[in-house]
């Protein structure tokens, strides 16, 4: 339906080898990839580790939603490109690269700049692949064989199923305005939608407050779950992996740190740093501008 509003980070159905991973391996990884994606500066280790969960995603068989999460935060990661470039982090002095007109292009901010955005990419391959694989249920039964006090797990997998109800909410309210002869599509279009769907929320969560009260949520002793998972021997396999990737992770990150960045004497080609910094700004003031002109209808 034209106009709606998707959110593609939400759980996606599969057979996959991911999708029958136990959740708290594939939580594991996550955690780790993010310890990894920050212990290094190296932009050769990052794009590999990045290239790594791609190919991971692919074979899960959720490309099509993890692009839809990708097209909304490439341009976000590549605003660090551009910010750095002009305005590095780092204590002066700078090393000049090029100059372009009034802006000035550091060496010390374009290499922390690539090194933000692989970042991100990197760390964010892996959580999609936790979240667009895993059932919000699934890890709440995980979390809790592994001791996790029932309310804080509660709230984790209340807040991932939150996520695809708001969205359903969003499309019931457009479509009811659709079928009165109002806006439905655009920024003008969603602001009246807001108070309904906000209205909507809050009884919905008066319901499962009276729903937990009446079924003693908060009584102490024995809890049991509707959807029941066993880990198997391939479980166990994946979380020691995952778990020492990110023991390797945290033990360069303390000792090694200054070995894992890369050579200040590496001065990139001035062409390259120019594209690259012209060809991100671009990108990222073309999204802002299609978004904008896409709100205004």
């Amino acid at each position: 339906m034209a106009g709606e509003v998707t959110i593609p980070i939400a759980y996606v159905s599969g057979t996959s080898w991911f999708h029958k991973l136990h959740p708290i391996p594939k939580l594991i990884w996550a955690i780790g990839a993010l310890v990894l994606a920050f212990s290094t500066r190296n932009p050769l280790f990052l794009s590999c580790f990045f290239l790594f969960g791609f190919l991971l995603i692919i074979l899960a068989g959720i490309l099509n939603n993890y692009l839809k999460v990708l097209l909304i935060l490439l341009p976000i990661s590549l605003s660090f490109i551009v910010l750095q470039s002009l305005a590095p982090a780092f204590p002066r002095p700078w090393v000049t690269i090029s100059e372009l007109g009034p802006f000035t292009i550091y060496q010390e901010g374009i290499y922390s700049g690539i090194s933000l955005f692989l970042r991100c990419l990197a760390a964010v391959n892996f959580a999609s692949l936790m979240i667009l694989t895993t059932h919000p249920s699934d890890l709440f039964t995980a979390l809790h064989k592994i001791g996790m006090p029932h309310q804080a797990n509660f709230m984790v997998s209340t807040s991932l199923q939150l996520i695809p109800i708001v969205q359903r909410e969003f499309i019931i309210i457009l479509s009811a305005q659709r079928s009165r002869g109002m806006k439905s599509t655009g920024f003008s279009a969603v602001i009246p939608s807001i108070v309904p769907v906000f209205a909507g929320t809050i009884e919905r969560i008066q319901q499962l407050s009276l729903s937990l009260a009446s079924r003693a949520f908060g009584s102490k002793g024995l809890k049991t779950n509707i959807r029941e998972i066993q880990a198997t021997f391939k479980d166990y396999t994946s979380g020691i992996i995952g778990l020492g990737c990110t023991v390797v992770g945290a033990w360069y990150l303390i000792y090694y740190s200054d070995q894992l960045d890369w050579s200040e004497d590496a001065l990139l080609p001035v062409w390259f740093s120019e594209v690259l910094v012209v060809g991100s700004a671009i990108i990222f003031i073309g999204t802002i501008l299609y978004f904008w002109r896409k709100a205004k209808g």
